[in-house]
């Protein structure tokens, strides 16, 4: 794979900078970013370490060594073939090692002060701005800038995933106003080249985009996946192939440092449970807290898909539950809440999320189902198949066998 043709146009009130893609086994591309030229002095015109970082996995996948006609950042290029590589490997059963060269490397270290992190909304993204924002007293250490990425999240298909969004940024960009913060949109393509979905590179894919402002970016705060120290030490293993974000990002965020930013892990000593717990103290998130993966082209929350009920057990559970009224269906949540309640139970043994809700629940002398119970209700109510799809990852061999036997 050649990476080459780095080139940035203006066009109307975007700012486009792309490279062309060369590759054998895919066609030749053009892959590109673009943002408002308001923050056209945030591009980084002289580097191309966006475009390998977020080529990497694409490449690996299909076996071709990456040459740079270009200038790239020197420890990123050491990290990527010496650390990231191998990090990879044991991450992707399909990946392969591959080499990554360029036609020149730099040491400089780019002038900025910008500190920043994602905002989309969400618990994890919110829980940074939180903590690195509105209770951090360092102004070396505290955030000064928002960023919102289409990279993937908003979907695989090019037209629907800038409509949602444009429809997104629009309704978000109230929050950083308010908080005298500013909020740069960026655009990309980069999605269509990473078809196994974001979830499962979602820090490759993000970390390019922030890599594409780098000369506004010294410091980069990036909200963990949801799931604390512990549970990663304990739980990676499950999302090998699955999400890069809890498998890898505790080592793989460090190492995609350059010399002029630096990649910082953020939230990490918390599990989700307890950030929606420190956030119910947070007026904001009453007002833009949006979680939803339903997947429909709006910013609202549907109230009934996982992470909308995910997060609404959780502010139920702890009795914050109606401060959120504005932004769910408290009723749609409740018509599902029972089903979903089994749900966890049946899932606390292979699900930190759900054992996290089930141990708030005891905290706070909840009476739960029993997790056998539990299990019975979605083989009896949804058959086994369905139960297969849903629940089989949720349960070990041994007591999914057990059920099993005892239904039949």
């Amino acid at each position: 794979m050649k990476i080459y043709n780095l080139q940035c146009k203006n066009t109307d009130d975007l700012v486009t900078i792309s490279v062309t893609v060369e590759s054998d086994k895919l066609e030749t591309k053009e892959l590109w970013f673009s943002t408002s030229q308001n923050f056209s002095n945030h591009i980084c015109r002289t580097r191309m370490d966006a475009f390998v970082v977020g080529l990497l996995y694409p490449a690996m996948q299909i076996g071709e060594d990456i040459y740079v006609d270009g200038v790239v950042s020197k420890k990123l290029l050491f990290n990527i073939n010496n650390y990231i590589i191998p990090l990879l490997l044991s991450f992707s059963e399909s990946a392969k090692k591959i080499k990554v060269s360029a036609s020149k490397t730099t040491s400089n270290k780019i002038n900025c002060n910008g500190i920043g992190t994602g905002f989309s909304g969400g618990v994890d993204s919110f829980s940074t701005i939180y903590n690195r924002f509105e209770k951090e007293i360092d102004s070396e250490m505290r955030i000064n800038s928002l960023l919102f990425l289409n990279v993937g999240s908003h979907g695989f298909e090019q037209k629907s995933s800038q409509l949602k969004f444009k429809e997104r940024y629009k309704y978000l960009e109230s929050f950083p106003r308010e908080m005298g913060l500013e909020f740069a949109p960026l655009d990309s393509n980069l999605h269509q080249f990473h078809p196994w979905g974001h979830q499962e590179t979602h820090t490759l894919t993000s970390i390019s985009g922030v890599l594409v402002m780098q000369n506004y970016f010294s410091k980069y705060y990036y909200s963990s996946a949801g799931l604390n120290y512990g549970n990663i030490i304990n739980d990676a293993y499950k999302y090998k192939g699955i999400d890069i974000g809890v498998f890898c990002d505790a080592i793989l965020l460090p190492l995609l440092s350059t010399e002029t930013t630096e990649f910082i892990l953020d939230g990490a000593a918390d599990t989700r449970t307890d950030k929606i717990l420190d956030l119910a103290n947070y007026n904001p998130t009453f007002k833009y807290l949006n979680v939803c993966v339903s997947g429909d082209d709006t910013h609202e929350n549907c109230s009934v898909c996982p992470k909308c009920l995910r997060t609404l057990l959780t502010l139920d559970l702890s009795d914050n539950l109606e401060k959120y009224s504005n932004l769910f269906d408290i009723a749609k949540y409740k018509i599902s809440k029972g089903h979903y309640l089994y749900l966890q139970v049946a899932s606390k043994n292979k699900d930190s999320f759900a054992k996290d809700n089930i141990e708030l629940a005891r905290d706070n002398k909840i009476i739960l189902p029993g997790f056998f119970i539990s299990s019975l209700f979605f083989l009896t109510n949804y058959g086994l198949k369905s139960f297969l799809k849903k629940t089989i990852k949720t349960l070990s061999p041994k007591m999914f066998n057990k059920i099993k036997k005892h239904y039949k």
